[in-house]
């Protein structure tokens, strides 16, 4: 049964105080030894962090800890990975406080969409959201050298980019321009597309009108493609798609499920096209006010959820596969090179800039 997807977007943001460089074909790597569930890929992370802790290994003192309730907006609907990963990092921030900071996980943009989200915690008017790093690059364009197209081979590469010097670039850029704390990067699945015709190759996107993230790395990168790339919030995607104004949509396996777009869209285009990892982001206007054992219990919460969410992308992806393909939607092996052969990244203007060639630098080292 088909279903209407309406987004409202809630006014209390304003109200509150509070994501080899060209490698060979790319295509999302096995599960291996991770843990078969997100409950089995919880537990390991927390046993890891018991036995940290039984070490004394953690770097805050608890005595200093004192009484704070945040909010984390998210546009992930509830059940779906990334809404997982943002459950974890609350629930870490309770455990490790003892219950004296706790995080309220705010689900399906009910407190705004990425781009509004990303405003408040600029302006200090929301504590913490869950931000994909493409949204970033409208303000600092060279991030975008993270998340090119076709850069990285598998969930572990990108991990230990993100880990690496490239991260800590990104972080401080974040900080810098966007006065947004980064508490920890996940490691979403890579992306694909969804669509109501099927996309053998990259001819059949031509003139295709297909939804991308409100970002300009995304709309260049199919203008490059051929498409007519169309911005809209996630909230508004499944009645556009339903509707016609859109053909389909490119996202995570995990985003397609859980939003239900296999509803309005019959085909899983197998592109792989891209892995543009998020962030657990809060406002440093609210992090700054915090004392230094505060801010180290949040990063450690953002560490650990970090973690978990790698296994956790790690063991959902083909599951989530499967569920769609049960779910009826038809599998395509789109021609991956002749997508790849149309992206230049000369072709994007941030890369002209000293800062996203430096960037690129690092990305590539740590691959």
């Amino acid at each position: 049964m088909k279903k209407a997807v309406a987004a409202m977007v809630s006014a209390v943001l304003v109200m509150m105080s509070l994501t080899g460089c060209l490698g060979s074909s790319v295509s999302p790597p096995a599960a291996g030894q991770a843990p078969e569930t997100a409950k089995e890929a919880e537990a390991a992370a927390k046993e890891t962090e018991a036995s940290g802790a039984a070490e004394g290994a953690h770097s805050f003192n608890p005595e200093a800890i004192g009484e704070h309730t945040f909010s984390l907006s998210t546009t992930a609907t509830s059940g779906s990975a990334l809404a997982e990963v943002a459950h974890h990092f609350s629930d870490q921030v309770s455990e490790l406080s003892g219950g004296k900071m706790t995080v309220d996980v705010f689900e399906g943009s009910s407190l705004g969409s990425e781009a509004q989200n990303l405003e408040a915690l600029t302006a200090g008017t929301l504590d913490m959201a869950i931000i994909a790093v493409e949204f970033y690059v409208n303000s600092i364009p060279q991030l975008g050298a993270l998340i090119l197209p076709y850069v990285y081979d598998n969930y572990d590469q990108v991990q230990r980019v993100l880990e690496g010097e490239a991260g800590q670039y990104a972080n401080q850029q974040l900080l810098d321009v966007a006065k947004v704390k980064n508490l920890g990067y996940y490691v979403m699945a890579f992306r694909n597309m969804y669509t109501t015709k099927e996309l053998k190759t990259a001819d059949d996107l031509v003139g295709l009108k297909i939804r991308v993230p409100e970002s300009t790395l995304y709309v260049n990168t199919f203008k490059m493609l051929g498409a007519a790339p169309t911005p809209l919030p996630m909230g508004e995607v499944y009645t556009a798609i339903d509707t016609g104004v859109v053909a389909g949509m490119e996202n995570t396996p995990d985003t397609c499920l859980h939003n239900s777009f296999f509803e309005v869209a019959k085909y899983f285009n197998m592109t792989n096209h891209l892995n543009a990892p998020t962030t657990i982001s809060m406002s440093d206007k609210i992090f700054s006010a915090l004392n230094e054992d505060e801010q180290k219990l949040l990063l450690e919460a953002g560490a650990s959820a970090s973690r978990f969410g790698l296994e956790s992308t790690k063991t959902s992806d083909e599951k989530n596969r499967e569920t769609l393909k049960e779910k009826g939607m038809i599998f395509v092996e789109t021609d991956v090179e002749s997508m790849r052969k149309k992206i230049d990244y000369n072709n994007y203007d941030f890369m002209q800039s000293e800062e996203a060639k430096k960037l690129f630098e690092l990305v590539k080292s740590n691959l």
